[in-house]
Order: structure tokens, then C-alpha cells, then sequence
């Protein structure tokens, strides 16, 4: 088997297995169960669920993931996110005001 391709999420892992299941395509889902009981980042080998594919019918496989993943993206958009100036600006000042607010640690004198 070979590694074909590791999705974004579980709703893009479910249609790419359906899809899989429709063509009769031979796959396994490297971490499929155990890489949703961690939360947090997602770290290749360890919780990051793999799609591998029987190596016979790896082109046809990697035809449909490209269709997939090329409809998904929004057409004639960047997927950079940039910040104008002021949305810079406010970002620094409620960092400022929250960190300043927030409760932190109280020191006690220790009684004697």
C-alpha cells in the first residue's frame, strides 16, 4: 500500500472514503479511530489520520483526490489571511487590555 493522502478533516476523510467505497477502491485509514481520541495539533504518526491505497490502484486514486481537493478550494481566493493596518492595530491593543485584566497569581505574605 502506499500513502496517498492525509485530509484536513474528518467531513473531507468521509467523503474521500465514500467516494473510495463507490469505485471499489482497496484503502486503509492510517489512525482512523485512535487519531480522533487526541485533540490538539495535528502530528504526523501519531494522530494524523493517512489514506493509503492499494498500489494497483494508486493513479486512479490520486485522479480523484486531486478532483477533490481542487473543487474544494474557493476559486480566485488566497488562502493567506492579511490584516490591514488598523485590524493590526486593534489586535495589539486587546492583547494589551486582556493580559492587563486578566487575574493572575496573588502573592501572600506566609503567616507565621
Amino acid at each position: 500500500m502506499k500513502k496517498l493522502y492525509s485530509p484536513e478533516n474528518d467531513a473531507e476523510l468521509a467523503l474521500i472514503k465514500s467516494i473510495f467505497d463507490g469505485e471499489n477502491i482497496q484503502y486503509f485509514v492510517h489512525n482512523d479511530h485512535f487519531g480522533s481520541l487526541k485533540v490538539g495539533p495535528k502530528i504526523d504518526l501519531f494522530n494524523a489520520k493517512t489514506i493509503m491505497v492499494a498500489d494497483h490502484q494508486y493513479d486512479l486514486a490520486c485522479d480523484i483526490i486531486q478532483d477533490i481537493v481542487s473543487n474544494n478550494e474557493p476559486p480566485g481566493e488566497d488562502n493567506k489571511t492579511s490584516f490591514s493596518l488598523i485590524d493590526k492595530v486593534r489586535m495589539i491593543v486587546e492583547a494589551i487590555l486582556f493580559t492587563w485584566f486578566m487575574p493572575g497569581k496573588r502573592w501572600r505574605k506566609k503567616s507565621e
